[in-house]
């Protein structure tokens, strides 16, 4: 199988979304990967006979982002946006929690991915196909845990674009869905706390641990193949059975 499209990655550098873009790379799509900090993941990352791309970016940045993604589409299209970023998680509850924490959340979830969006659904319309890809969290389906509300927040306003922009945009041919992931093994959730890890896998059917970042990477990679041209407005969990709808 071959994804014979160009893929923008937000993220690309996170533990998610570097295994999507490897998996894309094997698949031989032409990459756009942008990170912000932390660029060690990304340095060995090829994909021979390909186009490949590694741009640094802040995404809370407007101008910064927008001559970013202009850059990109002076030189070729964007067929499919994965949108992936993530501040690490910091654990305190609400009443700890500032307006400024939330509006950081949903700068980077949000409003980043509504001004990528804008800028590349005109192309998108103009060849009649497009994919919107966001990485969300099975919190926004059922009781979120305490002491990361900053976070669900940021991902419930982002999964809320997403459903509008699948109800505006499917008459264009363009398809905007979600992924939503359980607790996954990566960096991010180092700082949880070790009991709340606990109980999520004692709480998980499917051999009671966290998820595997390539787990979700190949739902994602699934929304990029023609096997889900007509599929649009969805929110596919990958839980392992902890979430269900």
């Amino acid at each position: 199988m071959t994804i014979d499209k160009h893929i923008l990655i937000t993220g690309a550098n996170g533990g998610i979304g570097f295994e999507v873009a490897r998996l894309l790379a094997e698949q031989k799509a032409n990459l756009t990967l942008l990170y912000h900090e932390n660029q060690q993941q990304l340095e060995n990352f090829s994909t021979p006979g390909q186009q490949l791309e590694i741009k640094k970016v802040d995404l809370a940045n407007e101008k910064e982002l927008n001559n970013t993604i202009t850059s990109i589409l002076q030189n070729h299209p964007i067929d499919i946006f994965i949108h992936s970023p993530a501040y690490p998680i910091q654990h305190r509850d609400i009443m700890n929690t500032t307006w400024n924490d939330f509006q950081k959340q949903i700068d980077l979830q949000t409003k980043s991915f509504l001004q990528i969006s804008k800028l590349i659904i005109p192309q998108m319309k103009s060849q009649k196909f497009g994919k919107i890809i966001s990485i969300l969290t099975s919190y926004v389906v059922g009781k979120p845990p305490n002491g990361i509300a900053n976070y669900v927040v940021g991902k419930y306003s982002l999964f809320g674009l997403t459903k509008c922009m699948a109800g505006e945009l499917g008459s264009f041919g363009i398809r905007a869905n979600s992924v939503s992931p359980s607790m996954v093994n990566t960096p991010l959730t180092d700082p949880l706390p070790e009991k709340l890890k606990e109980i999520t896998k004692s709480q998980i059917p499917l051999e009671g641990r966290l998820a595997e970042p390539v787990e979700v990477a190949g739902t994602v990679l699934f929304l990029c193949t023609d096997n889900s041209n007509y599929i649009t407005g969805e929110n596919i969990l990958v839980t392992g059975g902890h979430t269900m709808h």
